[in-house]
């Protein structure tokens, strides 16, 4: 059985086993905030069991897999691990922030305090916890594990490709936001999984945000591959999606349409041609920074 063969059994495993224990999942998110009102669409949580699902499998085969420990998925202890995990999140928070500057220059969005200090506070802690729980997780499933796995097969291109199409495409994977489940339900992962791929029957609406979310996939992938690690890619990560999370914290948007240039479509900035040029250029810098030499030299805390 080849690299391609394993890998392909490995995420279909990792489907099931997410069908059959995100309901579950579901219910003791139901029953840890009964008090709460707030509750997690069942979407959400279907994704992140999948992306545990995924980690869990891969502990438990990993030579079957024929990947070594953390080293193995690119989490190698290393001097500068904080340092790259900083570099990345200074890098793609820096470049929301000249985004939204782009926002404000055109009239799309206005900076004021939205909310109070004390809810703001919060709501900044929760977009830190989780840009960081999600890059971690997602980096470690889709560059450390998939990623990883296609560049087995010696085709470094192609796994550039179908794991950052793939990475792209299951952010439109699924049948709605505000889907609960209102009791527990064992069919209810299985049920969600036929009816995920409804958004795919208009491709032209989420073209835009695909192709956005597959420029970001080939720059995480790229911080990845020139690193030797996962520290710079999780750090990108937490930083695009605190970054994003926080912007209605501070200011609003005067429309629903971004238009073309900041996105027409969901999700918003991501989708538009500003994005991809500002995430190109992040890209660049990524290359700049991981040039021979560059990344000892950051450990060592010299230029």
């Amino acid at each position: 059985m080849n690299a391609h063969h394993r890998l392909v059994l490995y995420m279909l495993l990792a489907l099931l086993l997410t069908c059959a224990v995100s309901p579950w999942m579901a219910a003791g998110a139901d029953w840890f905030l009964r008090d709460s009102a707030d509750r997690y669409p069942f979407s959400r949580i279907f994704n992140r069991t999948f992306m545990v699902s995924g980690f869990v499998l891969f502990v438990a085969g990993r030579k079957f897999l024929r990947v070594g420990g953390l080293a193995g998925i690119g989490l190698e202890r290393r001097p500068g691990a904080a340092a790259e995990i900083a570099t990345g999140w200074s890098l793609a928070t820096g470049s929301v922030a000249v985004l939204v500057a782009g926002l404000v220059a055109f009239g799309i969005f206005t900076p004021f305090f939205r909310l109070a200090p004390g809810e703001s506070v919060r709501r900044v802690a929760d977009a830190l916890a989780s840009g960081f729980f999600a890059g971690s997780l997602e980096e470690v499933f889709f560059r450390g594990i998939l990623f990883k796995g296609l560049l087995a097969s010696g085709k470094t291109a192609r796994a550039f490709v179908l794991a950052n199409l793939f990475y792209a495409l299951i952010h439109f994977v699924k049948p709605g936001e505000r889907y609960f489940l209102d009791r527990p339900d064992p069919w209810a992962g299985f049920r969600h999984l036929a009816y995920t791929f409804s958004p795919f029957l208009d491709p032209a609406e989420l073209l835009p945000g695909a192709v956005g979310l597959f420029l970001i996939g080939l720059v995480l992938s790229y911080a990845f591959l020139r690193s030797g690690a996962l520290y710079l890619s999780i750090g990108l990560h937490a930083g695009w999606v605190f970054g994003l999370k926080i912007i209605r914290v501070f200011g609003d948007y005067r429309r629903d349409d971004l238009g073309w240039l900041f996105g027409e479509t969901d999700p918003k900035l991501v989708s538009g041609v500003a994005a991809w040029i500002g995430i190109a250029l992040v890209g660049a810098a990524v290359h700049y920074l991981t040039r021979p030499g560059a990344i000892d030299r950051h450990a060592r805390g010299g230029a």
